[in-house]
């Protein structure tokens, strides 16, 4: 079982050039589901539009009871969870799919962040 993760944050801001990730394993990411939780809309979208160019499927939303919506619909792979969300402790997300028996692992997003770390966690996790 993979325990929620924390990944450091870095200078990348929300305005930040993005770049291309690596091609991704193509048995591993190209079929792997995330799902990105973050309020912030640029930051979110900026997570999102990287994983989708690292070849994962990528569903991203703003909110806490979102993201357990979308957890239930769809079962990711993996959810990369903002650590600050205005409606619900992120922790508590996490506890409550867990209670609930979503075995998902979690990439917690401290601010700031290097988006390429985060894209490497992933993939670390998603890897058999």
């Amino acid at each position: 079982m993979t325990g929620p993760t924390a990944v450091s944050r870095s200078t990348h801001g929300a305005h930040g050039a993005l770049s291309a990730p690596e091609a991704p394993d193509a048995s591993s990411a190209s079929s792997a589901k995330v799902l990105v939780v973050d309020d912030e809309y640029a930051v979110r979208e900026q997570l999102a539009e990287t994983f989708r160019l690292a070849g994962f499927d990528v569903t991203a939303v703003a909110t806490g009871v979102a993201a357990l919506n979308t957890a239930y619909a769809e079962l990711p792979d993996l959810v990369v969870l903002d650590v600050r969300l205005p409606d619900f402790d992120s922790l508590e997300v996490a506890r409550i799919l867990r209670d609930d028996g979503h075995d998902v692992p979690v990439v917690f997003l401290p601010k700031p962040f290097v988006l390429e770390n985060i894209v490497t966690r992933v993939r670390e996790i998603l890897t058999p």
